[in-house]
């Protein structure tokens, strides 16, 4: 097979593999939202992150909100299961010397044009030293739509 014909084969095939993920990223349609994620540490709110974002089939939004000293983002991305479009994000933040908040959560959205939303919140303790022990919680909330 001449040099010409190998490319063209591997041209066609990575083009009829492909076909499939552009018809699925081109029925999902762009997604938007807007998240909240409040920090709280022994009861008294220390920090919000508040983002309104737009999605795009095949591309992730990524927020890097880091400071100096501290790590923190979020990632927002959608895929299609089968025939809805579910939106998944992840949350760090690094909050103290020994202390980080990591998460994950997914959204279905189940009909387009139609807001969707998912709510949650968790608590985790923590001593250190003579530092007494201290609680953090975590509430968020995330709201979706996507474009008809």
């Amino acid at each position: 097979m001449s040099k010409k014909i190998k490319l063209f084969a591997v041209f066609m095939i990575a083009a009829i593999f492909a076909a499939p993920l552009t018809a699925n990223a081109a029925r999902q349609g762009n997604v938007s939202c807007s998240v909240v994620v409040d920090y709280l540490l022994n009861g008294a709110a220390v920090e919000s992150y508040q983002k309104a974002f737009v999605v795009n089939p095949g591309v992730s939004f990524d927020d890097d909100f880091s400071t100096i000293t501290r790590q923190k983002t979020f990632t927002a991305s959608t895929v299609l299961d089968a025939g809805k479009t579910v939106v998944g994000i992840s949350y760090f933040n690094d909050v103290g010397t020994q202390d980080a908040i990591d998460f994950n959560t997914k959204l279905v959205l189940h009909d387009k044009g139609t807001l969707e939303s998912t709510s949650g919140s968790y608590t985790f303790t923590t001593t250190a030293g003579n530092i007494p022990q201290r609680g953090h919680a975590i509430n968020y909330s995330l709201i979706c739509k996507q474009a008809k």
